[in-house]
């Protein structure tokens, strides 16, 4: 049997038998939980490319699967990463059967392709060709962000023509790539492959100045759907933007790389934390959220060292901890009929207090509260950052006071009494997932070595980086 059968075959097979029957939202949202949850329990058990005994017969995952000429490929190396991907998923396919209503039954299948394709353009090799199946899974994304019969928004169509324009700045960059390696005296071609390449991944990535469109889909998307892109989607791009790092010598040794994600780091913390503090509407405020948390990966990398590359890939739990709590937190108020806007908050501490615990825990930690999950990372990241280049830190520290500050803002709203309120609680199923979520976000900030240490695994993989 080979992993790529097994890790990306799986789960698309799943979701192309799914599709028939996605009127019973339970059944398929059960089912492709269970994959997931199947799959990362394989990968945290079993041992690729290691024999594996099943009764009297010997069994061993092979590494590679080859189609269509194209190597797909996934070590010992990617496990961590295979774990937590669908660890996420699984979450985010069990909860969405308590908070998503019978329209986005869609769910289930498309959800789970998207995450095999993520996982596909991860492995496959050449690993230019990711282009390709990320682009695919962009446009495997729009029935979830536009459901059959509704009119298509702003955010969706700028969504989808950034990431459209991405694919050929990337697919441009492979050939000049080639060029060089046929050409490597050639000078002029360096620059032209470094700015085509920063071109793909700012358009991908939402990085300064093309990020407009995040709190714009953010506010015309359901919620939890947003989220759930908001979470998968930059997560397999990073990667890719580190295999780039990773078989280039001449690139990821270039002082200008440094420069260019320190300063468009600084500037998306710092605009979003700030864009994020005069914000009303709830679901865009995570759409900044999500400019912000990208920015202090680009601050990371800058660092170029073992203590950057750690925070960067330790991070990533925490982040997609705190954005599946608020997009479910969110989702939970849009159910009662509420107005995700900030004025709506007023009274919701006593309303429904574990919906407003919840998303207050969520957005505090994508600030970089004390106790609260990303809270160690941040402060190892300003330390390291301020003894490269003071002024960038305190724009860092900056964003996040601007996140902190909306959080308070919204901590003061629902504090408030209202008179003749109703309480709003939620169903328990809901409540069981804000409990565990907000726990967790605690449970890591307290103990961060407790897990946040396993996930440097991650990036074991790219052994050329520092």
């Amino acid at each position: 049997m080979n992993a790529p059968l097994l890790w990306i075959g799986l789960p698309l097979t799943t979701a192309l038998l799914l599709i028939p029957l996605h009127r019973r939202r339970n059944l398929t949202g059960w089912l492709a939980a269970s994959v997931c949850l199947l799959l990362a329990l394989l990968a945290a058990t079993v041992q690729i490319g290691q024999p594996l005994r099943i009764g009297r017969d010997l069994w061993e995952l092979k590494q590679s699967f080859t189609l269509l000429g194209r190597a797909f490929v996934l070590s010992r190396s990617e496990q961590g990463f295979l774990t937590l991907i669908y660890s996420i998923g699984a979450l985010w396919q069990i909860s969405a059967l308590t908070i998503l209503k019978t329209p986005q039954r869609l769910f289930a299948p498309i959800g789970l392709a998207i995450l095999a394709l993520l996982v596909a353009a991860r492995s496959v090799q050449p690993f230019l060709f990711a282009a390709l199946l990320i682009e695919i899974a962009v446009l495997l994304s729009l029935p979830l962000l536009t459901p059959p019969g509704q009119r298509v928004q702003q955010g969706v169509l700028r969504y989808l023509i950034f990431q459209t324009l991405a694919l050929p700045f990337i697919l441009i960059s492979g050939w000049v790539f080639g060029l060089i390696e046929a050409n490597p005296a050639r000078e002029e071609l360096y620059q032209q492959a470094a700015l085509l390449l920063g071109m793909g991944f700012s358009l991908w990535l939402a990085i300064f100045p093309f990020y407009t469109w995040v709190p714009l889909l953010a506010g015309d998307s359901h919620p939890f759907l947003a989220g759930y892109l908001f979470s998968i989607l930059p997560t397999i791009v990073l990667f890719y933007a580190l295999d780039f790092l990773n078989a280039y010598a001449w690139l990821r040794s270039d002082p200008l790389l440094i420069q260019a994600l320190r300063i468009t780091g600084a500037i998306m913390v710092a605009s979003g934390g700030i864009l994020a503090a005069f914000q009303q509407d709830l679901t865009r405020l995570f759409g900044y959220a999500v400019i912000l948390e990208t920015g202090f990966a680009l601050l990371a990398l800058s660092l170029r060292s073992q203590i950057g590359l750690g925070i960067f890939a330790a991070a990533f739990l925490p982040r997609l901890l705190a954005l599946w709590l608020g997009a479910f937190a969110l989702s939970a108020l849009r159910l009662q009929n509420l107005p995700l806007h900030l004025n709506s908050l007023k009274g919701l501490l006593h309303r429904t207090p574990l919906v407003a615990i919840a998303l207050l825990s969520a957005w505090f930690s994508l600030g970089g509260l004390p106790l609260l999950a990303s809270f160690p990372l941040r402060q190892v990241l300003f330390q390291a950052l301020a003894q490269q280049s003071l002024p960038t830190a305190l724009w860092a520290v900056l964003g996040s006071l601007g996140l902190l500050f909306t959080g308070l803002r919204a901590l003061q709203l629902m504090a408030q009494q209202v008179n003749a309120s109703e309480p709003l609680p939620p169903s328990w199923p809901q409540g069981l997932f804000l409990t565990i979520g907000t726990i967790a976000l605690y449970w890591i900030g307290i103990f961060p070595n407790s897990i946040l240490t396993g996930l440097i695994s991650l990036v074991q993989s790219f052994r050329n980086l520092p």
